[in-house]
């Protein structure tokens, strides 16, 4: 249950994060209506419908020029349907000529995707005063649609000039060559308008329209109605314009990405499969595995090992006489008892944190501020981190499994592709993300921890009698009980391995209701937790070391974030139908 609902989380935090290109669409962060110092004065069109419902358009257009600062014009088309959220005005062919030539055309797309713009002209050259000619000329798919406002069977709903022109215009002619002969012919000259324009040709299969003098942003708009049968419509798609960015506008490359998506789930969950390993018998242990330390054990229990398990170890070998841990001030000292000999009958897990020591005698001491501890603290931590690891390996216990370290890796570059894929969306189809983002809601088991290893036949059956001895630790005393009778010195000699295991409480706990009293001070405490009750001093203890030592690395690592972040660089600091859009000079 509790991986089914952190999928669900996954898989509805990948969709939002998908989902963000949507809530672009039409975002324009420009105020206002920018400067226009062209104007146009002749605006003639010429629109051709063919049987099928396509339509060739050629718009010959006349525009003045003032003075020599700009580079040309650009023309754009805006792919929604106001009246129809399935449609989608895509023009196809686009070709240019200015003055008879060609000139430099660039197509792109903008705002989330809605419009489709032209930008006619070269940024190194400016146009040079007075009129120029631009012709451009694009084919629209499936401009006719079923009649809704004629008694027609099929109509023509368009906006021959659309709205968005930003120039004047003096002087617009417009032709239209439709497939059957005009009925109930309406033209209008501006947004929400009903009339205002000279239409001519009703009856015939040519309409001759004429307006004068338009204001910027003033739409002519036409409605026809054809006794036709209404041809197959241009591109149509299920969902709402604003999810194209998200969908995109294929649906067949649609259906392949979901059937990756969902390929790429499966094979997600078959690699955390196999990265799972199903718990063993944990039968009753009344005492740890032989030749090994707690925080061998504890790793091969939970397959982790940081801090903790290091505090753990340092108490094992007070335990067995070959240091003592003192408070003193604001930090700890280590003191080695006995030398090598002291060493000698320890696991080598253990006998390594002698690194950190110099022989008989010494001592280290661990202080919370002090940078040169701190980093001597994160070496001794990280060597011994390894040496557990190195341990279970090279002993059998523990082998490769999986894709092994790279796991998490796979599973950090799955979570940047979903978030360059809602952010940046560079392929303009947001729902690529689904894959690498399937991939790691459905494969995240691959990044657990220990998810790179499995314990071997023999690490099984170690696990297997290291849960047992957990279990006797840390279960309620009316489950699993324990003989303390006459041996208290078992409590102390145990600490170690529940502070490995992450159970020191409940070991106390378990001693204090099973005889009736305060567990005992562990005599290898020193003398700072003397008197204490046990319970409270372990705690203490474990929890003010690890204290000391994460105050000392925080310490260190803070003098090498400043030291680094003082290096080089550079920088600073810091209308209804189709045949919307319009255009400018730029």
């Amino acid at each position: 249950m509790k991986r089914l609902v952190g999928r669900i989380i996954g898989l509805a935090v990948v969709v939002l994060v998908l989902l963000v290109p949507a809530t672009l669409y039409g975002f324009d962060d420009e105020e206002g209506t920018p400067y226009e110092p062209t104007s146009i004065t002749s605006y003639l069109g010429d629109f051709t419908i063919g049987d099928d419902g396509d339509m060739d358009v050629v718009e010959t257009i006349t525009v003045d020029f003032p003075s020599g600062d700009r580079h040309g014009i650009f023309r754009f088309f805006d792919e929604a349907d106001a009246d129809d959220d399935h449609v989608r005005w895509v023009p196809r062919d686009i070709s240019v000529t200015m003055d008879g030539d060609d000139v430099p055309v660039a197509v792109e797309s903008q705002e989330g995707g809605r419009y489709t713009v032209a930008r006619i002209g070269d940024a190194d050259v400016y146009v040079d005063p007075g009129q120029h000619v631009y012709e451009i000329s694009y084919t629209m798919d499936g401009v006719l649609r079923e009649g809704t406002s004629v008694e027609a069977e099929t109509e023509f709903y368009w906006n021959l000039i659309p709205g968005g022109w930003l120039q004047t215009i003096d002087d617009a002619r417009l032709t239209v060559h439709l497939p059957a002969a005009a009925e109930e012919v309406r033209c209008a000259v501006g947004t929400g308008a009903t009339d205002g324009c000279d239409v001519r040709g009703e009856g015939t299969t040519t309409l001759q329209v004429r307006a004068e003098s338009l204001p910027a942003q003033t739409p002519v708009t036409v409605q026809v109605g054809l006794d036709m049968p209404t041809p197959p419509a241009g591109k149509t798609l299920p969902w709402a314009p604003e999810l194209d960015q998200v969908l995109g506008t294929s649906i067949p490359l649609l259906a392949v990405i979901l059937l990756l998506a969902a390929g790429a789930a499966g094979f997600g969950v078959v690699l955390a499969r196999r990265s799972r390993e199903a718990d063993p018998q944990f039968p009753l242990m009344y005492a740890p595995p032989e030749g090994i330390g707690p925080a061998q054990a504890a790793y091969l229990v939970t397959e982790q090992v940081d801090e903790q398990q290091y505090v753990a170890t340092l108490l094992y070998a007070a335990e067995r006489g070959a240091i003592t841990l003192d408070r003193t001030g604001e930090g700890w000292t280590i003191t080695d008892n006995g030398g090598p000999e002291a060493w000698a009958g320890l696991d080598p897990v253990t006998s390594g944190i002698a690194h950190v020591l110099s022989g008989p005698g010494t001592s280290f001491t661990a202080n919370a501020d002090s940078v040169e501890d701190g980093k001597r603290m994160k070496a001794e931590i990280a060597a011994f981190e390894s040496s557990t690891k190195d341990w279970a390996s090279g002993a059998g216990l523990m082998a490769r499994s999986g894709l092994g370290g790279w796991g998490t890796i796979v599973i950090g570059a799955c979570v940047v592709a979903v978030l360059g894929a809602g952010i940046f969306n560079p392929f303009g189809l947001s729902a690529l993300g689904l894959i690498p983002g399937l991939f790691a809601v459905f494969g995240i088991g691959i990044a657990a921890s220990g998810a790179g290893t499995k314990r071997t036949r023999a690490g099984r059956d170690v696990w297997s009698r290291a849960g047992g001895f957990r279990r006797i630790l840390s279960t309620p005393s009316a489950q699993d009980r324990f003989d303390f009778s006459g041996r208290e010195e078992l409590y102390t000699a145990y600490v170690p391995w529940a502070v490995a295991f992450g159970c020191a409480d409940q070991w106390a706990a378990k001693y204090r209701i099973e005889t009736g009293s305060e567990p005992p001070v562990p005599s290898y405490l020193g003398h700072t937790y003397a008197g204490v009750y046990a319970g409270s001093a372990v705690s203490s203890m474990v929890s003010d070391f690890s204290s000391t030592v994460s105050s000392a690395i925080s310490s260190y690592e803070a003098t090498q974030q400043s030291s680094s972040s003082s290096g080089g660089g550079g920088g600073f600091s810091g209308g209804g139908g189709g045949g919307g859009g319009g255009g400018g000079s730029w």
